[in-house]
C-alpha cells in the first residue's frame, strides 16, 4: 500500500496556498478530505491506500474567492492510479494561479 501528500503553491504570489480545502476520491466516492496549513500542505490523507485509480481535486475557487481574486477554475483535479511497488509514496502537487494550473510528481 502507498502513501499520498500534497502541496499547492500560488505562482501568481509566491506563496503557499493555504487553507485550500482538497478531498481524495475513489470511483466518485470521497476517501478523505484535508485543508492546506500555513506551508500549503497535506502532509498524509489516509495511513495506506492500495492500488487504483483516485483523483486529487483542489477547491481553488473557493480559496481565490476568499483571498478577493477571481479564477476561471472552481476546481483544480489530478487523475492519477496507484499501481506497481507496494510502499511507495505519491507527493502530488499543484501550482496554481488565477488564469491556470498544472501538476507534476513531486518527491
Amino acid at each position: 500500500m502507498s502513501t499520498l501528500s500534497t502541496h499547492i503553491l500560488d505562482i501568481s504570489t509566491g506563496k503557499p496556498a493555504q487553507g485550500v480545502t482538497v478531498r481524495l476520491e475513489q470511483e466518485g466516492e470521497i476517501k478523505a478530505t484535508g485543508v492546506t496549513n500555513a506551508s500549503g500542505r497535506i502532509t498524509a490523507f489516509v495511513p495506506f491506500l492500495p492500488e487504483g485509480r483516485y483523483r486529487l481535486v483542489a477547491d481553488i475557487g473557493a480559496w481565490f474567492a476568499q483571498t478577493g481574486r477571481d479564477t476561471l477554475y472552481p476546481c483544480a483535479q489530478i487523475d492519477f492510479v496507484m499501481a506497481g511497488k507496494t510502499d511507495e509514496h505519491f507527493h502530488l502537487p499543484f501550482v496554481i494561479a488565477p488564469g491556470g494550473w498544472s501538476t507534476y510528481r513531486g518527491s
